[in-house]
């Protein structure tokens, strides 16, 4: 039984990808193990999306080739987007690739034929087109959460972005197969789904040919799981139905993560971002005004080609009038074959994107305090994750992370908890009474 060590970079949906590589493993006989070291075949599920995330896995790589240089014998496949970019290309920008394999669940099925491919010959290029939504055997990392696909690949070509290349077009699973994989997890005991896409509201447009994540999460909801996130939004496809849709189902969680990517209308459309920062800013607030105390997050990205001063200060306005929960903050990093790439560049200094990336953590880490204090003094659900040092950890309904004192045999459970501090952003509470 040969030994298999999967590392993941990158999103919730690649995470979910490694589970299914894991998954398709496993059924082929593999044994899952947590240490490179201890491991015959190696993979590393990519991700391209920023060139830091390409520099992790360089990184990476060169533990295997200090393994081989001690005289272990171990295959190196790399998978995911970033062969699906580069294809061929990564055998000589990395040393000691043995196979390759791309995003589509065709190239996943095959990873056992592929791994012995390689054993006879190493090199091996299996990349398919990003096409289908096969349903592949997946070996679930937690009990009692679960990500489950919705849709794939994205149609708004953003400028920047290199996903509609490396993930396809926009591809939706069927409903019904959906709803049953969401049955049969909740009859297994799971308290919470996280349904996946690189834009989870367009889901259904390809089939129906308009979009049906609405119907979609009404469905999911009936099932009687406990608790339904879903990632991520885009701002055009974020409508006064879904939000409503969302405000009236009881078991979808107030979290809502919807990337704005920039404050300045200029930028946003040199982006191809459909939509202006007022435009955006109204779906903040009636997302705020349909759902009480949703917890709102957002994608921004500093440092694009164009972005000057102004455009940066107007992001800066954006943040503060938004008052998101949390942010996760880029800094441009071109991508290869992008619009954005081939006709700007990268002509901003990095010193002074980093002095703008560094400006506007500091901004989002005030406010995100500011936002969780409002919740001191307030009973909150947790869904018990993880345990350390003493302490429980969880997320409240709004994606919060929470930390408080309790048993570690409670892993899994949905508890009250009353929030009684913050700590950069993070609360700190104690177990309610009964």
């Amino acid at each position: 039984m040969q030994t298999v060590y999967i590392h993941t970079w990158g999103c919730q949906l690649n995470e979910h990808k490694s589970e299914e590589i894991a998954g398709v493993l496993q059924r082929a006989g593999f044994r899952l193990v947590t240490r490179l070291e201890e491991a015959e075949v190696v993979i590393f599920n990519t991700c391209t999306v920023r060139e830091k995330a390409v520099e992790k896995v360089l990184g990476k790589a060169g533990e295997v080739q200090r393994l081989r240089s001690q005289g272990k014998r171990v295959l190196l496949g790399l998978g995911g987007c970033l062969p699906q970019a580069e294809r061929e290309g990564l055998f000589r920008r990395i040393r000691g690739i043995d196979f390759l394999f791309g995003t589509s669940a065709g190239d996943i099925k095959r990873l056992p034929e592929i791994i012995s491919l390689a054993e006879a010959e190493p090199g091996v290029l299996a990349i398919g087109k990003p096409e289908g939504l096969d349903h592949l055997p997946v070996r679930r990392e937690s009990p009692f959460k679960a990500y489950v696909t919705i849709t794939e690949g994205c149609d708004h070509f953003c400028s920047y972005c290199i996903v509609p290349y490396t993930r396809g077009r926009l591809r939706s699973r069927p409903m019904e197969e959906i709803v049953a994989e969401v049955e049969g997890l909740a009859s297994q005991g799971y308290k919470e789904v996280i349904l996946l896409g690189q834009n989870v509201d367009s889901y259904g447009r390809d089939l129906f040919g308009e979009g049906r994540f609405a119907e979609l999460l009404r469905r999911v909801a009936a099932t009687g799981i406990p608790r339904i996130r879903f990632t991520s939004s885009h701002p055009e496809d974020m409508t006064e139905d879904l939000l409503r849709t969302i405000a009236s189902l009881p078991n979808v969680c107030g979290q809502l993560h919807m990337a704005a990517q920039s404050g300045s209308d200029r930028v946003l459309k040199d982006m191809r971002r459909p939509y202006t920062k007022a435009q955006f800013l109204e779906k903040v607030e009636l997302a705020k005004r349909l759902i009480p105390g949703v917890n709102m997050s957002t994608d921004l990205i500093v440092g694009y080609p164009t972005e000057t001063e102004e455009d940066f200060q107007e992001t800066v306005d954006l943040v503060e009038r938004a008052r998101f929960g949390s942010a996760f903050i880029f800094k441009f990093s071109p991508r290869p074959g992008t619009v954005a790439a081939v006709k700007y560049g990268d002509p901003i200094p990095q010193e002074v994107k980093e002095r703008r990336h560094q400006a506007l953590l500091e901004l989002q880490r005030r406010i995100s305090n500011e936002e969780s204090s409002k919740l001191i003094g307030q009973e909150v659900e947790v869904l018990i994750e993880g345990y350390s040092n003493g302490k429980l950890f969880g997320k409240g309904r709004d994606g919060r992370t929470v930390i408080f004192d309790g048993d570690e045999h409670s892993l899994g459970e949905l508890v009250a908890v009353r929030v009684t501090g913050v700590d950069k952003g993070t609360l700190l509470g104690e177990p309610c009474n009964g």
